[in-house]
């Protein structure tokens, strides 16, 4: 691809040449005559003449020319040049470099490959690189008089740079090679888009063609079977066994998925503390035609009403803000019965206390909200295999860790901690479990995903790009499988590879289907999961509860003891006062919400704590 990168200085002093179609020779090879003819062709035509010297590494067409035949050996070629002066950074290494050009010589027939900046780039880090490995040699050169390189042309050893600049040649290579996919799959593309307008356009000129109807007792040939077969591409199939790698859906979705350099995750974020929470008790005039005047009050109003300083507090003294703050609450998406539950837990821990100051007097209440939310969002499980810690959510981490027996690899052929998305179609299932298993790689886990989703087409494929994002293993059988037996078959293979956490993705089905669910119950009770997650968007308030009651019922009836472990809210960004549906959920199932998604990138997910809720119902 490229016949030579020479890094030279002004002055004509060669401190680097290398040959990359002879990068297996065991040294760098001297210039040879066809290269020096093509260098001293480029200084006197190019950089004699001063045309675009200080052209940037990022305008390539400022630093591109074609050397014609008659000033080159052999056919016509390509010269890309680097000039040092335009990269200088602040960097100490970087004063050397002002007086370097690189250079970059390559076939005229393969620019059309070399067209998205990839020599440009190339030289950049070439000359950045080699930079540094100057500067070390200088260094060396001022503290031994008698080194082995000539100090005073301060030209260092080229085969000790020869093994990074191959590293710096592989990142083109690739680049290179992922664009041609690219490339190649827009022009298969455009080539079947053509051929299919050929094809009407040939159709239409005919006119109608006779339709032939079949009774159904004559032979079918093999290639009407052919031709009703649109399970694949035909033209670009993998082989049997391997999913597809779509290069550029890939690309695509790294672009739209994977988070920026630097940014912190949802999960990371500060949280609310609770002491800073403003809780504010007016009521807006349009929660409901009749409030009176004595429900639409000022904050100070409220709080004046609870200060006892020389009497505990009743419940007649209680009654007034208790049911502003249930109107408040059911304006907010909270049901009735839930607010009426938060209301009576704050009733018990205010009933008896007495409270002389303003500011004791929303100490107590703030104290009392958060006992009350904490009871709701952090229910036990019947069972008593989960624990809660208060101000802590299902902890799917900490499951993880305690499975393996610690914060080491899982060894081999021990069970994996198994995680089972369900869920109605379309609530984002499966960019949900990509966005956990990003969670538990970070936090130095070990997970493989499981394709077993055997129904839906495309949901291999789809699942298959997370995998690619994420770089982490996939384990699938193709679709027309049974799920449960795919999902045994994950867990045994993440068993042997050492894996800790098996991800398992299941079609979507809506909660009215009786057989899907069956064959979901069925893949719950043969796998014995230890967290099964539901989930379910933010914005679809009270029919969530109807989803997840039915779910859970299926499960129940096939065989599977415990109730669901936990909700995992999608589109959570995408709704106001979603926070009082998902309260109410929590509270009418005794199902814990374990995470909530708050944006399309793998980062964008976390718990829902207490000091949030309180926050978005009462600030």
């Amino acid at each position: 691809m490229l016949d030579s990168v020479t890094i030279f200085t002004k002055g004509g002093t060669v401190l680097y040449h290398s040959q990359p179609s002879k990068i297996h020779h065991a040294a760098p090879l001297q210039q040879s005559e066809k290269e020096n003819v093509r260098v001293n062709a480029f200084i006197s035509s190019v950089l004699l003449l001063g045309e675009g010297t200080n052209a940037s590494a990022g305008e390539g067409s400022k630093n591109r020319v074609v050397l014609s035949s008659s000033t080159t050996v052999g056919s016509p070629v390509v010269v890309e040049w680097l000039d040092g002066a335009t990269t200088i950074d602040g960097v100490s290494s970087a004063e050397d470099r002002r007086n370097w050009i690189a250079l970059a010589v390559y076939p005229e027939v393969a620019s059309r490959k070399l067209q998205q900046n990839c020599v440009g780039s190339l030289l950049l880090n070439a000359m950045k690189r080699y930079a540094v490995f100057y500067e070390h040699h200088k260094q060396q050169g001022k503290r031994h008089a008698n080194s082995q390189w000539n100090t005073r042309l301060l030209v260092p050893p080229q085969d000790q740079f020869e093994s990074a600049f191959q590293s710096i040649l592989r990142e083109l290579q690739e680049e290179v090679s992922s664009i041609t996919a690219s490339n190649n799959s827009l022009a298969s593309m455009e080539k079947k888009q053509k051929q299919k307008h050929q094809s009407m356009s040939a159709s239409n000129k005919r006119g109608k063609e006779k339709t032939v109807w079949h009774d159904g007792k004559g032979k079918i040939t093999k290639e009407a079977l052919d031709q009703l077969d649109m399970s694949k591409d035909k033209e670009s199939s993998a082989p049997f066994g391997e999913v597809r790698q779509d290069q550029r859906a890939i690309a695509e979705a790294k672009i739209a998925y994977l988070p920026t350099e630097g940014e912190r995750p949802a999960w990371e974020e500060p949280d609310t503390v609770l002491d800073d929470v403003d809780i504010g008790w007016s009521v807006d005039a349009h929660v409901g035609q009749d409030a009176t005047q004595e429900h639409i009050g000022g904050v100070r109003n409220f709080f004046s009403k609870l200060l006892s300083p020389n009497k505990p507090l009743t419940k007649p003294d209680l009654e007034p803000p208790l049911n502003q703050m249930k109107l408040l609450l059911t304006s907010k998406n909270v049901s009735p019965k839930t607010a009426k539950a938060i209301c009576d837990c704050v009733q018990d821990q205010l009933l008896g206390k007495q409270v002389g100051t303003l500011t004791g007097v929303k100490r107590a209440v703030r104290h009392a909200l958060e006992d009350a939310i904490e009871k709701i969002l952090r229910p036990e499980l019947g069972n008593g295999r989960l624990s809660f810690q208060k101000g802590k959510s299902l902890d799917v981490l900490r499951g993880v860790v305690e499975k393996r027996g610690g914060v080491g690899m899982v060894g081999k052929q021990k069970r994996p901690y198994v995680i089972c998305m369900i869920g109605i179609n379309g609530v984002g299932k499966s960019t949900s479990l990509a966005k956990i298993a990003y969670y538990l790689h970070s936090n130095k886990c070990k997970p493989m995903l499981a394709a077993c989703d055997t129904f839906r087409s495309g949901a291999v494929e789809q699942l298959s790009v997370h995998a690619s994002c994420l770089g982490l293993p996939l384990f699938h059988q193709g679709y027309a499988k049974d799920p449960s037996a795919v999902a045994k078959a994950a867990i045994a293979k993440a068993a042997a590879d050492g894996n800790d956490v098996v991800l398992v993705d299941t079609a979507g089905r809506m909660q009215n289907n009786l057989p899907l669910m069956k064959a979901l119950a069925k893949l719950v009770t043969e796998t014995k999961p230890d967290l099964v997650l539901f989930v379910c968007e933010a914005l679809v308030g009270t029919d969530g509860l109807d989803q997840l009651t039915m779910f859970q019922k299926a499960l129940s009836s096939g065989g599977h003891l415990r109730p669901i472990d936990g909700i995992v809210l999608t589109k959570f960004d995408t709704v106001s006062d979603k926070v009082g549906a998902a309260l109410t959920l929590t509270h009418l199932t005794g199902v814990p919400i374990a995470f909530c998604g708050t944006g399309q990138k793998y980062n964008h997910l976390k718990p829902l704590s207490v000091p949030y809720v309180i926050s978005s119902l009462f600030s």
